[in-house]
């Protein structure tokens, strides 16, 4: 009932918490291709998340280089987790707290390696994979251009241009190929 409220107090912690933080500036030239470990925050909901794991499947074979670590709520494997250099996070509905925020366990599982870019594959705004995306400490931090993304992403792609879930995580892709 109270769950949007919640959200919103949530929201609003994580701005008190990272506003100290100053971006710097990055050349975007190959924050992709220059990575060695990239965090993939996969959509909420197992659909949309084999939609974009299927869009990166094609480029993620042109960069085996990658470490890859996946924050996936299902249970079911998704089509980018098929590699050897993959790590796989699930977030069960207790890593997250009653406010949308990762708790501290999750945050720990996250914080134990270092990464290089943080791509967040939601369409939509999802409290905890934003914030994770964020506190992850990656330079890089890619996603949908959304209201409250400039708190978590210094690179965001607009993308709204109608079409299918499918066709939106390709030109996703697609935007990430030219880093």
């Amino acid at each position: 009932m109270f769950e949007s409220s919640f959200a919103w107090v949530g929201l609003q912690f994580a701005r008190f918490q990272f506003r100290n933080d100053i971006e710097k500036v990055h050349t975007l030239t190959d924050f992709f291709t220059g990575a060695k470990n990239v965090l993939i925050a996969l959509p909420v909901g197992y659909d949309h998340a084999i939609l974009a794991s299927n869009a990166l499947r094609e480029f993620r074979r042109q960069l085996n280089h990658l470490h890859l670590t996946v924050v996936h709520t299902g249970t079911r494997a998704t089509s980018l987790i098929d590699y050897q250099r993959c790590e796989v996070i699930r977030i069960d509905p207790q890593d997250v707290n009653r406010f949308s925020l990762p708790t501290r366990s999750l945050l720990q599982r996250i914080e134990n390696r270092e990464y290089d870019t943080a791509i967040d594959l939601n369409l939509d705004f999802v409290l905890h994979t934003a914030y994770i995306c964020k506190a992850s400490g990656a330079k890089v931090r890619v996603s949908f251009a959304r209201p409250a993304s400039d708190i978590f992403f210094n690179v965001q792609l607009n993308l709204k241009t109608p079409g299918t879930p499918q066709a939106i995580y390709n030109r996703f892709a697609a935007c990430l190929a030219m880093f």
